[in-house]
């Protein structure tokens, strides 16, 4: 109003300059005082719901069965307005008649009433509407999941439904009487599904099937780091995990919920929908003669989003096919490397190796490292196990996509990785190039591992991957004399004292799908707690007390295989199950954690597998501190004390138990050799861990004997990817056999927490202290 007033004044200041009149000055008197503002016409509310009755009812379509949105909304809906107002309003679809279309209805979806007609025919798939028409309220989309966005509004706005605390405000259903809501909302990208699809003209051989896994695995690396922006994820559907995790992450509140999926199983049908971003990105052409160029192209890949793709000439083949169609080579590394000594390294001043395997790593650091993520390295079989020529395809006993690690490339490619796949011993030339002077593959790594360190400003760093004993370098297939454990052992040492850890898709799977997904989920659970004190239990000298630790889960690609079967099995929550997931597993697939911390039973622990957050070997770390500041982050998010198994080749020294007491106060165990029992400092117990393996002949007896024979009342069992009725199974059984001898002792299965206090009161071990 005052606002009106002093306009009007204005008004009348400009006719006086016209007229001559009025003066322009505000008039004399006192100011007046300032009208309130009228109210809006109130709103009418019709009531739906009062005192818990209802003449309403609730129509969904007849035909709807399943997951159809309609048919869950309307299930939904009436769920709501009975915890909301008491009212158990009926349910029924549109087979239910309405002659003469006065009944009382809520109609959900696309329902048969005449009524519809109302509903706008231009919605959009990320619009709903809510209308109500003379006796009818309609709710409905543009798609499946904005009719579930249509109800789920209509819940909370009418009825007051808190999703956070599950609660209702409201006791009465009421609507505005002129309620015409058409509303926006940010649609889920879509899933394109890829189905094994294996070549451009179907599956030939499996240098085709492996060329096309690659290039697709790679573009989804690509794509999904823009997902959002592009409104799809490409999801790749390997196994049942698979359909596991997508339908997880796809539930109810999480990040892929509503999202449309749209299955890929013929080239053609890939190309129709992706051959616009392929074309778009071109090709880096990599030489089946330097099989190392295969992981200098998916570096350039991560840098240049340039699609990897062998250089093939067949008429058939995924390079002939791509090239025909117009896909530009936007760069060739065919002929560019060599190995001879005395030469340069091509387009640069470094002197070659002598390798025609690593002056291509040579090369790509000059020219990508730089750019490429300075805190995670890809460790990926090269080509070499992809051509059949090659000799070391002729020997592997599985030359698969899977076998050849490709389904990883997606996260590598998505965090920008520089990708190598080097031996570090160094005392025999490699079995992929037997050639090269003697330890040209470990001086080349190490030259790699410390080039990342110093940009990674000394700081831990992430290796993804494993040394590929199952393929190369190892007494497995005869291609060399080291033994594959050896070889990890080593192999991790080296990577430790350039403060790396190593994240171990070791065989089998070696490899992991979808991770570019999965790293992209946002956690759910807003406080993840664990199952963490002891039993009141007390120790008895006549009692042999034992554990078992869940293993070796240091791999995603395990963690992801393994815990659907293990976690929905009716085994679990009978007895204590000790679950070492290392934490940092967290970054690649965090949907794991929500899932297990929702689904725990009260006797479901969870620690950490190898070495902590993470995979190292803890003798080899040069700083201490800047390891345990690695590990407390991960270890408080997901409310961890116990380290189950420190892997380590030498005896631990003072350093490594001080350190290790700091963020696993309870107990840890180790492999390392040294005294079987040591308490350090009256409060935290190592103990030597066994490995066990029930599908050996003799494995009640080598637990027994290990229980007998280690001089003390306790023991410590280690298992690699047992299943849960496995476990189960076995702890049974070895607690029968072990009592069945009558040897003075009960022999009796507790957890880690309880062993360790156990422990403590018995006084038995070793005990050190700290300076």
């Amino acid at each position: 109003m005052k606002r009106f007033l002093l306009i009007l004044l204005s008004l009348l200041c400009v006719m006086s300059l016209v007229m001559g009149t009025v003066s322009c000055e505000k008039p004399d008197g006192p100011e007046q005082p300032e009208q309130p503002e009228q109210p809006d016409d109130p709103v009418m509310m019709i009531d739906i719901v009062k005192d818990g009755k209802t003449d309403y009812r609730i129509v969904r379509r007849d035909a709807a069965t399943g997951n159809d949105a309609g048919r869950m909304s309307a299930i939904k809906l009436k769920q709501a307005i009975k915890a909301a107002t008491g009212c158990d309003i009926e349910l029924t679809t549109d087979w239910t008649p309405d002659e003469d279309g006065k009944a009382y209805e809520i109609l959900v979806g696309k329902v048969d009433r005449p009524a519809h007609e109302q509903i706008p025919k231009d919605l959009a798939k990320d619009e709903f509407v809510i209308l109500f028409v003379e006796n009818k309220i309609l709710i409905d989309g543009g798609s499946e999941n904005a009719i579930t966005k249509g109800v789920n509004y209509f819940i909370k706005e009418y009825l007051g439904y808190d999703e956070e605390k599950d609660t209702y405000a409201k006791t009465v259903l009421a609507i505005p009487e002129a309620l015409n809501l058409r509303e926006h909302f940010e649609y889920p990208p879509d899933i394109y599904i890829i189905r094994d699809v294996k070549g451009v003209n179907g599956f030939t051989n499996n240098e085709d099937y492996n060329d096309i896994v690659r290039l697709y695995t790679a573009l989804q690396g690509r794509l999904n780091k823009n997902a959002k922006e592009n409104g799809f994820y490409i999801y790749q559907m390997y196994d049942k995990t698979d359909t596991f995790w997508l339908d997880y992450i796809s539930g109810t509140g999480k990040m892929l919920e509503g999202s449309d999926r749209i299955d890929i199983k013929t080239w053609n049908e890939l190309w129709s929908l992706l051959g616009t971003y392929i074309q778009e990105a071109g090709i880096v052409v990599w030489d089946p003669n330097a099989p190392a160029t295969s992981n200098v192209a998916a570096t350039i890949c991560s840098v240049e989003g340039y699609l990897p793709v062998r250089f093939d000439a067949d008429a058939d083949s995924l390079y002939t096919w791509l090239t025909n169609q117009g896909v530009e080579i936007k760069f060739n590394l065919c002929g560019m490397f060599t190995g001879e000594l005395g030469t340069t390294i091509a387009d640069t001043d470094i002197p070659s190796t002598g390798s025609i395997k690593c002056d291509p790593y040579l090369w790509a650091m000059e020219k990508y490292m730089d750019h490429t993520n300075p805190a995670m390295l890809a460790y990926a079989l090269d080509g070499a196990s992809q051509i059949e020529t090659n000799s070391i395809y002729k020997k592997a006993e599985n030359i698969t996509p899977a076998y050849n690690q490709l389904y990883s490339h997606d996260y590598y490619i998505y965090n920008e990785c520089f990708f190598i796949d080097l031996t570090c011993i160094e005392d025999e030339r490699p079995c992929d190039d037997p050639n090269q002077p003697m330890g040209t593959d470990a001086k080349t790594l190490k030259t790699i591992l410390s080039t990342m360190e110093e940009r990674n400003n000394g700081k831990m760093s992430k290796l993804m991957g494993f040394p590929p004993w199952y393929m190369k370098y190892t007494t497995f297939l005869g291609h060399g004399k080291t033994e594959p454990v050896a070889l990890e052992w080593a192999f991790v040492s080296l990577i430790t004292e350039y403060n790396f850890i190593k994240e171990a898709d070791a065989a089998q799977p070696a490899w992991m799908t979808n991770a570019s997904v999965y790293c992209q989920y946002t956690p759910t659970v807003k406080s993840y707690d664990n199952n963490d004190s002891p039993l009141e239990e007390v120790f008895e000298e006549n009692v042999r007390y034992f554990t078992v630790y869940i293993g070796d889960y240091d791999s995603s690609a395990w963690l992801k295989e393994m815990v659907p079967d293990c976690f929905t099995s009716p085994e679990r929550g009978k007895i204590p199950l000790m679950w070492a997931f290392n934490p940092n597993l967290s970054d690649r697939v965090p949907m794991i954690f929500d899932y297990v911390y929702e689904n725990k039973t009260e006797l479901d622990y969870f620690i950490t597998g190898d070495s902590g957050a993470g995979y190292v070997m803890p003798t080899m770390l040069k700083d201490m501190d800047l390891w345990l500041d690695y590990n407390r982050p991960y270890l408080d998010k997901f409310d961890m004390d116990i380290v189950g198994f420190i892997i380590n080749k030498k005896p631990l020294t003072m350093r490594e138990l001080a350190a290790y007491a700091e963020i696993s106060p309870y107990g840890s165990f180790h492999n390392d050799g040294s005294k079987y029992l040591t308490i350090y400092n009256d409060e935290t117990v190592y103990m030597n861990m066994y490995d066990i393996y029930p599908s050996n002949a003799g494995w009640q007896d080598a637990m027994y004997n290990w229980m007998k024979k280690n001089g003390t009342n306790f023991a410590a069992f280690r298992t690699i990817r047992l299943y849960t009725p496995q476990l189960t199974s076995m702890i049974q059984e070895i607690i029968e056999y072990a009592n069945a001898k009558n040897d003075g002792y009960t022999y009796k299965y507790v957890d880690m927490y309880t062993l360790f206090d156990l422990v403590l009161q018995s006084g038995q071990g070793n005990y050190v202290y700290s300076d």
